[in-house]
């Protein structure tokens, strides 16, 4: 995973290893408090820009696409969901 994340680019070029790091945190415990610090994080930054929640929406169809501001999220995807989602992603922008 982590070549993956190496490959993880935003509007300013490759991300920061505070970014990655935020990405690798998620995977490795995808809780509450990982994923609210993580599921807008723009994956790629061709064409429109999608963010790590987008990413998510696109393969799991439990993920909400919205969430009221002061709830918790009522969903938090697997590490196998994430990874998948911003290899797709990443794997998209990187074909094309």
């Amino acid at each position: 995973m982590e070549l993956t994340l190496q490959f993880v680019k935003n509007m300013f070029g490759q991300t920061k290893p505070d970014i990655q790091k935020r990405l690798q945190k998620v995977i490795d415990n995808p809780c509450q408090k990982t994923w609210e610090d993580a599921y807008t994080i723009i994956l790629n930054p061709k064409g429109r820009m999608i963010t790590l929640w987008q990413a998510v929406i696109a393969i799991d169809s439990n993920m909400p696409t919205r969430k009221p501001l002061d709830a918790p999220w009522s969903y938090i995807p697997s590490s196998e969901i994430i990874r998948t989602a911003i290899q797709k992603t990443v794997l998209t922008v990187e074909l094309n």
